[in-house]
């Protein structure tokens, strides 16, 4: 596959959330060749998820209100778990294909992917 061929894989193939109930593994390595274009890297600096609303408050909230984690504590939770995972040599596994987009800002060389019927496995190529 040639770079204006990948050029063309529109970015809302893959950023969609849940794959295509069609998506194969071959089909699914060309639309992550694609997707490491549209996709700027973290600097090296950063090493994990985070962000103005990743952090619990601690307090304790009175009249009614919500106390608990967030979506966005959650999920940076778990996107930090994967990156542990595969950063100590391990697999792990992803559902949606926005996850695959924020691993590879922390890992736009190295990571690898296999579409496995409905989920990907992710590790770090050593």
């Amino acid at each position: 596959m040639n770079l204006e061929t990948l050029k063309e894989i529109k970015p809302s193939r893959f950023n969609n959330g849940k794959p295509s109930p069609t998506l194969t593994d071959k089909e699914w390595q060309h639309q992550f060749l694609a997707m490491k274009l549209y996709i700027t890297p973290y600097n090296k600096s950063v090493t994990r998820m985070g962000g103005k609303f990743s952090r619990e408050s601690g307090k304790e909230y009175e009249n009614n209100e919500y106390d608990g984690t967030t979506n966005w504590q959650s999920y940076y939770s778990y996107v930090n778990d994967v990156l542990k995972n595969i950063r100590a040599g391990k697999h792990d596994f992803c559902y949606y294909g926005y996850q695959i987009v924020d691993l590879l800002k922390f890992h736009m060389n190295n990571l690898k992917t296999k579409y496995c019927d409905g989920y990907w496995e992710v590790w770090l190529e050593r």
